[in-house]
């Protein structure tokens, strides 16, 4: 066997493995065997099919049985002989038989890794927002415990921003005279209902009936498609009343026996929540600045299997929207989604590379605690997703995962960290969008 290594673009080589006698014939002769006593041909009886015919009709089924049998017996010895290891798929690119000699020759093409040159982390420095906790966070979060656990009570008055309103609605499509009777309820002011309903429903009471007429319907694109008549009888009226924070409520919420007791507690919450949140996006704005200073080719192979992963991803919750995937705009979502396909390869490319240099290790306790805390998220026994994970090969990919979040951590103890004030977003003007892969 004769392998020879050639570079190509990018990360991607080409390698042409060479090998002659007994090796190729045993495997022509092999697939011949085969041919000959399953393929069905007129004129020719099963097993006595002439080569010359087979390899006429079935050339490419004979070169891919040749390619595999010599790939399987040299593709690694070569890869070794020569020092690459390829960072994705091997794709057959030519295969050239001479049965002559006989003789074959199979090309190969793949990328390879990249080649990384980290930079010294303690040169390296991070802007991060200067964020502080306050009291603020503590009165909103209160706020909406107190919304969460409001009550509707009914109300004898008029209707007013805010009341839950209960109507009984008819709808008559001016053009086919078709009707559509139902019951309904939102409340006022939160644009559950058209703009046009709730400006007739404010001032009513509960037992009065509306009628608005020739109102316009739209399509999703906002086009006029139609006009409608809708009656509403109001049924009921209904208006929010909020807890009061006093000991009641702090032992509906299981906080203590006290309010003081209680809004202690949910201080001491959100602080904790404030800080892994804060370490949380210092991470974060960490791997943006490394993955920034670093530069470096992106296996494409890598970069199609991600964008595939991701695609997938968000058809499946678009569908989960009821958006049909057969209406998406395919190369649209898919130039979308490149960018970020893009970053979360070069993240874990970076993090590996990271890890190697700085030793870092990943033990079975450490495996086996994020086991138990999937297993905890999933509802489902630690034995049980373990078992699942082993079966589907994907104990690796955590303990991947695991290794390149250490490494990521562990550049955080190096890198200088600077505050900064957050930056006031336009009016009008784009939030910039945080990547949606993560690092696996």
């Amino acid at each position: 066997m004769k392998a020879t290594l050639k570079e190509d673009k990018g990360l991607y080589r080409e390698l042409t493995l060479e090998v002659e006698g007994a090796e190729v014939k045993r495997a022509l002769d092999e697939i011949y065997q085969y041919l000959s006593h399953t393929a069905t041909l007129p004129g020719f009886r099963k097993g006595k099919i002439p080569r010359k015919i087979l390899r006429k009709r079935f050339g490419d089924t004979i070169k891919e049985h040749v390619a595999k049998v010599i790939l399987d017996n040299y593709l690694e010895k070569a890869l070794e002989e020569k020092g690459v290891k390829p960072i994705a798929d091997v794709f057959l690119t030519e295969v050239k038989i001479n049965e002559e000699k006989p003789s074959a020759t199979v090309v190969v093409r793949f990328e390879v890794p990249p080649q990384i040159e980290l930079k010294d982390l303690e040169e390296i420095t991070v802007e991060v927002p200067k964020l502080e906790f306050s009291q603020e966070q503590v009165e909103n979060y209160i706020n909406q415990l107190r919304e969460q656990n409001a009550q509707w009570n009914p109300v004898d008055r008029e209707i007013r921003k805010g009341d839950l309103v209960e109507v009984e609605y008819e709808i008559t499509d001016t053009e086919s005279g078709e009707k559509e009777r139902g019951e309904t309820s939102a409340v006022i002011g939160d644009g559950l209902f058209r703009k046009e309903i709730e400006e007739a429903l404010e001032g009513k009471k509960a037992g009065e009936e509306i009628e608005l007429k020739e109102l316009p319907i739209y399509d999703q694109e906002g086009k006029e498609v139609g006009k409608v008549n809708i009656k509403l009888k109001i049924k009921g009226v209904k208006e929010k009343v909020l807890p009061e924070l006093n000991d009641e409520f702090a032992k509906k919420l299981n906080l203590g026996e006290t309010w003081e007791e209680a809004r202690k507690k949910i201080e001491e919450q959100l602080k904790e929540q404030f800080e892994r949140s804060k370490e949380q996006q210092k991470l974060e704005k960490l791997l943006l600045k490394l993955v920034e200073v670093h530069k470096f080719d992106i296996p494409e192979s890598l970069v199609r299997r991600e964008s595939d992963i991701l695609f997938e991803r968000r058809l499946q919750e678009l569908s989960a929207y009821g958006i049909n995937p057969n209406q998406v705009d395919r190369e649209k979502l898919l130039n979308e989604i490149l960018p970020t396909a893009v970053f979360n390869v070069a993240s874990r490319l970076l993090l590996d590379r990271l890890a190697d240099k700085l030793n870092i290790e990943v033990g079975e306790e450490e495996v086996n605690r994020e086991i138990e805390k999937l297993a905890k998220a999933y509802n489902i026994s630690p034995q049980e997703l373990k078992k699942s994970l082993q079966d589907r090969g994907l104990i690796e990919m955590i303990k991947a995962d695991l290794r390149r979040n250490k490494a990521l951590e562990e550049a955080s103890k190096r890198v200088k960290f600077v505050e900064v004030e957050p930056k006031e977003e336009k009016k009008g003007g784009k939030k910039d969008e945080n990547k949606e892969g993560e690092n696996h």
